[in-house]
């Protein structure tokens, strides 16, 4: 383990697989006291057993982040059981089905807000009085390349995204003066369970639409999120650090653009 992050305690949404685990764990790897939050309980249970494998410190924690009562009592239980929050991770997401925007009905529209964004802004709010008290903070904000490179049938996520992006830079203005600093972080082409089961059936993509040639991996993601978190970027503040190996750059096709469904 390293101690870069030593005394420090994170909240990670979303964190029982893909790259939340991987931040969950790199954190952890760093020093941090983690809390592993995930919709399943049993995935957090089983990121936050990993990290104790180690030797890391971590809690985890079950629920719903759209639900605004379960986003109060996931910092509250947080807080008291590791300490107050110096780093926030707002990396939870619902994708939604895919189809065509049409198609999209306000239910799923507002679920998938509330959770992608809504849940963003709350946890900030919630994780800000003692950041402010302390004089420092670092809050990183999961967006995604979707939101400059939007595909079809992916609206409320792709518009979540976008809006993750401004909260980002609106958050940098506010809480600036109290030495907190609010970065996006924004992942593409990387390979996750989910990503690498759709790749699989496109047999005729024989390349990642990357410069790079290749997909990244969410270790690669998890070691900028650390950056983000430290020291070693502790003049940052407002930017959107892209991870996507050169995909926003690559003239090759988005291997998932054809596809109209997709949980």
């Amino acid at each position: 383990m390293k101690d870069d992050l030593m005394g420090l305690v994170a909240l990670v949404t979303g964190a029982g697989g893909g790259i939340g685990s991987a931040i969950a764990i790199a954190l952890a790897k760093s020093g941090a006291k983690v809390a592993v939050q995930d919709i399943a309980l049993d995935r957090a249970r089983s990121i936050s057993q990993s990290i104790s494998q180690f030797g890391g410190s971590a809690l985890e924690l079950g629920g719903d982040i759209s639900i605004e009562d379960v986003r109060k009592e996931i910092v509250d239980r947080a807080s008291g059981d590791l300490g107050s929050i110096d780093i926030l991770v707002n990396n939870a997401a619902d994708h939604g089905i895919r189809r065509p925007m049409l198609e999209v009905d306000e239910s799923e529209w507002n679920r998938i807000i509330a959770t992608n964004l809504t849940a963003a802004f709350s946890l900030s709010k919630l994780v800000a009085p003692a950041m402010i008290e302390k004089s420092g903070g670092s809050i990183i904000n999961l967006a995604a390349i979707q939101a400059n490179l939007p595909v079809a049938t992916y609206l409320p996520y792709v518009s979540s995204k976008g809006g993750i992006l401004s909260l980002t830079r609106a958050l940098a203005v506010e809480l600036g003066p109290y030495g907190i600093r609010v970065n996006a972080l924004s992942p593409g082409a990387i390979e996750t369970p989910s990503t690498k089961s759709a790749l699989d059936e496109l047999a005729s993509e024989k390349k990642a639409p990357t410069l790079l040639g290749r997909m990244g991996s969410a270790n690669e993601v998890a070691k900028a999120a650390v950056f983000l978190a430290g020291k070693d970027s502790s003049f940052i503040t407002g930017i959107n650090l892209v991870v996507d190996g050169g995909r926003s750059l690559s003239r090759e096709s988005d291997p998932f653009a054809g596809f109209s469904q997709r949980n």
